[in-house]
């Protein structure tokens, strides 16, 4: 049983199978120049620290062998969650309004080999989306309730932070899209690599 198994594994290992992704045994050099269409630029910033925490691509300001172009190609939101709206007596009512919203953002990617300026890897569409609540900072029914001796009291001191407008929510949404899409990017890069 042993001898089956050493022959097993000096066979594997004389025929070229190697345990591992890629035939690349240095790490890529990669530059990140302007993200066409972040303006807030925490898109790139959250793709410059998804690839330095990569372990086989490194992130040079300059003179690296490759450069990561992406480009935003399409940031959306649309409403995924409702709600009824209620009167003053607290008793439903048959219009619905939006309490919650979905950002997806597309990213158009290609690596290209900077000596011989040929695409390396891509281009490639890489989605992601984050979904976020929000309230309608106009609504009375969405900043205060009534207690249960019959006083309207407003919700903010039970919010703990978390009623925000729509704006103000498609805001904090947008870290951990730009988190996750650039996640995504690095490791589809990864895996080629």
């Amino acid at each position: 049983m042993k001898n089956s198994f050493i022959f097993l594994f000096l066979f594997l290992t004389s025929c070229g199978y190697h345990l591992g992704r890629s035939q690349n045994y240095q790490n890529a050099e990669i530059s990140v120049p302007y993200i066409e269409k972040d303006l807030s630029g925490y898109f790139s910033q959250e793709l410059i620290k998804q690839i330095s925490y990569s372990s086989n691509l490194n992130y040079k300001y300059s003179n690296a062998d490759y450069t990561l172009c992406v480009k935003i190609i399409d940031s959306n939101t649309s409403q995924i969650g409702y709600k009824y709206d209620r009167n003053n007596e607290n008793v439903r009512q048959n219009n619905l309004r939006a309490t919650e919203g979905r950002q997806k953002i597309t990213a158009r990617v290609e690596l290209i080999d900077k000596n011989s300026n040929c695409t390396k890897f891509g281009p490639f569409d890489i989605s992601a989306n984050a979904d976020f609540d929000y309230v309608d900072p106009d609504s009375l029914n969405d900043l205060s309730f009534i207690d249960p001796n019959g006083n309207r009291t407003t919700v903010l001191a039970f919010s703990l932070g978390q009623l925000e407008s729509i704006e103000s929510a498609k805001e904090a949404a947008s870290k951990p899209l730009y988190e996750k899409l650039a996640k995504k990017i690095v490791d589809a890069i990864s895996a080629y690599w």
